[in-house]
């Protein structure tokens, strides 16, 4: 995974059956594994880190598609019933296959995801976003 922008920030790198994901001071990246099926009940076991690190304070969701794997767009309706604290929600997309599939997931999740091309911008827009 790519360290973006400040290390002073970086907390903890978790390698889970998901994937890997790194919790930053206010933000969260995460690396969903190839072949996944990323749904409802997946997202809970993240929802239980998110509640360890950030508590009741609003966070960033770094979506870096680095891996192919597969997502239940219905799913996101339930979003903030399972991250209530998500202020700001980017995803890296590597091809446009995957922007495409951005433009569906948005959608569905009333909040909007901003699409990036390079970490560092989603990092940086997130920052903003969280100011």
């Amino acid at each position: 995974m790519l360290r973006p922008i400040n290390e002073g920030e970086f907390v903890k790198k978790y390698d889970l059956e998901i994937g890997k994901v790194s919790f930053y001071k206010n933000y969260l990246i995460i690396e969903v594994a190839e072949g996944i099926s990323f749904n409802h009940e997946k997202a809970k076991q993240l929802s239980r880190l998110t509640e360890l690190h950030f508590g009741n304070q609003p966070f960033g969701y770094i979506s870096n598609r680095i891996n192919s794997y597969s997502l239940e767009p219905m799913d996101y309706l339930k979003i903030k019933e399972i991250l209530p604290n998500i202020k700001a929600f980017a995803v890296v997309a590597y091809n446009n296959f995957q922007k495409a599939s951005v433009r569906i997931e948005n959608m569905f999740y009333q909040d909007g995801i901003v699409t990036f091309e390079q970490i560092e911008e989603a990092v940086k827009w997130i920052k903003d976003k969280l100011k």
